[in-house]
């Protein structure tokens, strides 16, 4: 009674009591075990089961109370991956004959598979004399968490056709939805939906039935998540839409959040979080929708709806639990949104950091090109206690590069191995031929590709054709886009970049050539978007786009600055106007840049002396980045752009890039 209504302390004086009375009964023993179990503490549990084997085991008639006690301390087992301890008890269980019963063997399936050993989940599951529903959820579940989502669909099929006592049940169906979520398959997911409705596990036509089914509310929660995450939204949010307000809980909410703000529009993401803490029937976030609200704003860099939910988790306490959870995120969505300021001060009121928290603020640095605060964080994190890891080591390469800091990088790369024991991957190769190729050091970079102890990756030549962008180096950029197609890793980017290489060289020819060859390959090229934020939310601007209502104001404002600012010296780069016409259409051109027409608009619309916050798909254009940097001397604004590369914060005719980027 005392461990059920959460007094652990009570429970165990009352224990404490009954064994000082020498009343040393396996109830008592299994009920206490339970409790700690019950109260995450797994090893307390592991360490009363140990005596009780020793004290009571010998006076146990009852095999019945065998049976409770395996039940009762496998998932202490699994909630520490203690493999060698359940394969201990495995064993116990064989040599005391328990082990054919269904209950002992589900929970071996259960914990096996949590801990990381479905060879061993899998051989008891098949020495099962009698399988139920459990034993066969038990296996399907195992799959699905460790990643086999194909095992997990076929054991599925295999469990329909069994002939057991009991068919799929909604638990099946929730982690075979999982599975298809995780893989992206969706035709086994719609596989499994109609399975549901045939089956009468889910209300036909997708209408939820209430009634406080929480079950039914699970499936409808898992089908929105993997319809969202097989980028099926029309079809997630029709199911979302069909459970009535009053019947969603957070879960409901969060999986449609979390799927527009990781793989749809981030704008409908904070839509829909919105009505989701309105009243009445608001439902208050946790910890996960948090963090996908988060992940939205970062992406949209909108900074003050960022800002409004930071307050929000100030305000609430429920997130102390998951500090290092909610706190890595806003470091994360503060650092994309260009203020990495207040992803520092976040970052230095956390009580406890994790090794995410070390390597988010290292990354946050290192994307504003601020990389000596970056090598300051990675020094402080050893200092701490923790050991870099690879990723540790990919963001220090990355900070490095974008920084200028070619000798200190070189020397963090060769330090891996040497006294980390850090194998270098191909990413790791990456960054630092893109640090050599992006500082001129084109022949080194090239060298280094030739001499790499492994393939290079797709990832190895998109550095080396990015670098040859800069450097205007056409036969080995031509050479990188040829292995790009040899291995069929080839992309709108590395057309893109290939041709903006012809056209600076002028041979529109060769232009006119890959033009042809993408569109023969169906590869489309994504158009420049750049979006801004305004008082009235995001606005959003392609090349010469002349949509929005204040597009006559934005265009006469671009005229008047660019007039200004010739006068100043500026003098417009034609080689970014990637097109074969005279020089007059290409300065109309670079004037329609989606970049300038978001900065105009910004103009329009910030109160003097705030930040105007633009973000680019692709690379910022370098004529855009002359010019912005012009302006940043006439206008009371720092002008604040994060581009596909990193973040450039222009003030007072000076780029933080140092123009180098």
């Amino acid at each position: 009674m005392y461990a059920r209504c959460g007094s652990l302390k009570e429970a165990s004086q009352v224990f404490e009591e009954i064994a000082q009375r020498g009343i040393d009964d396996v109830i008592s023993w299994n009920s206490i075990v339970a409790a700690h179990v019950k109260h995450n503490s797994p090893w307390t549990a592991l360490d009363m089961f140990s005596k009780m084997a020793m004290i009571v085991h010998e006076k146990a008639t009852n095999d019945r109370s065998d049976i409770i006690s395996i039940v009762n301390i496998l998932p202490a087992c699994a909630s520490l991956k203690a493999l060698p301890r359940t394969r201990e008890i495995h064993g116990n269980t064989i040599r005391h004959g328990t082990f054919p019963d269904v209950f002992v063997g589900n929970a071996l399936v259960d914990t096996y598979a949590k801990c990381g050993s479905m060879k061993d989940a899998v051989k008891v599951f098949n020495m099962m004399e009698i399988k139920d529903v459990v034993s066969w959820n038990a296996i399907v579940t195992g799959y699905s968490q460790s990643g086999n989502f194909e095992a997990a669909f076929e054991i599925f099929k295999n469990m329909r056709k069994e002939n057991i006592s009991q068919k799929p049940n909604s638990v099946t169906i929730i982690s075979v939805l999982s599975a298809c979520a995780s893989s992206g398959a969706y035709s086994q997911g719609m596989e499994t939906h109609a399975y549901s409705l045939k089956n009468c596990l889910l209300s036909l036509d997708n209408h939820f039935s209430g009634n406080g089914d929480d079950e039914d509310l699970m499936v409808h929660n898992a089908l929105i998540d993997m319809y969202s995450k097989c980028r099926i939204f029309r079809a997630a949010r029709s199911i979302f839409d069909s459970i009535p307000r009053k019947e969603r809980n957070v879960v409901t909410w969060t999986v449609m959040i979390g799927g527009y703000a990781q793989y749809g529009d981030s704008n409908d993401a904070l839509e829909l979080f919105s009505q989701m803490v309105l009243k009445p029937h608001a439902v208050a976030p946790n910890a996960f929708t948090v963090s996908c609200i988060l992940m939205a704003c970062a992406h949209l860099s909108a900074l003050r709806v960022g800002k409004q939910i930071h307050a929000y988790v100030v305000r609430q306490h429920q997130y102390e639990a998951s500090t290092y959870f909610v706190a890595n995120c806003l470091i994360d969505m503060y650092s994309k949104c260009g203020d990495v300021d207040t992803a520092r001060y976040v970052f230095d009121g956390m009580s406890q950091r994790n090794d995410i928290s070390w390597t988010s603020m290292m990354a946050g640095y290192g994307m504003h090109g601020r990389g000596n605060e970056a090598l300051e964080i990675f020094d402080k994190m050893q200092m701490a206690g923790f050991v870099p890891d690879d990723i540790s080591f990919l963001v220090v390469l990355y900070a490095c590069s974008h920084s200028r800091m070619i000798d200190r990088g070189l020397d963090y790369f060769d330090s891996m191995s040497r006294d980390y024991g850090v194998a270098a991957s191909a990413e790791h190769y990456a960054c630092v031929i893109d640090l050599l190729a992006r500082s001129g050091q084109i022949d080194r970079a090239w060298n280094m590709v030739k001499d790499m102890p492994m393939e290079p990756t797709a990832v190895v030549w998109v550095a080396l054709l990015s670098a040859c962008r800069v450097h205007s180096n056409v036969e080995l950029a031509e050479y990188a886009l040829n292995k790009l197609v040899e291995m069929n890793a080839e992309n709108d980017g590395s057309y893109t970049l290939i041709s903006n290489i012809y056209a600076n060289a002028r041979r529109w020819k060769d232009v006119a050539r890959i033009r042809n060859l993408m569109k023969n390959s169906g590869i489309k090229k994504r158009p420049g978007c750049s979006w801004v934020q305004g008082k009235k939310g995001t606005a959003s601007f392609f090349v010469g786009d002349r949509s929005h209502s204040l597009s006559p104001q934005i265009y006469a404002l671009l005229e008047r600055l660019i007039d200004r600012i010739k006068s100043m010296g500026y003098v417009p780069e034609t080689n970014f106007a990637l097109h074969d016409v005279d020089d007059e259409e290409k300065n109309n051109l670079l004037a329609e840049h989606s970049e300038k027409l978001a900065l105009a608009y910004g103009l329009l619309t910030t109160s003097p002396g705030c930040p105007i916050r633009i973000t680019k798909n692709l690379r910022v254009c370098g004529d855009c980045h002359s010019a912005f940097t012009y302006i940043s001397k006439i206008v009371d604004h720092e002008i604040i752009v994060r581009d596909s590369s990193r973040f450039h914060h222009f003030k007072n005719g000076v780029c933080s890039c140092g123009d180098y980027w």
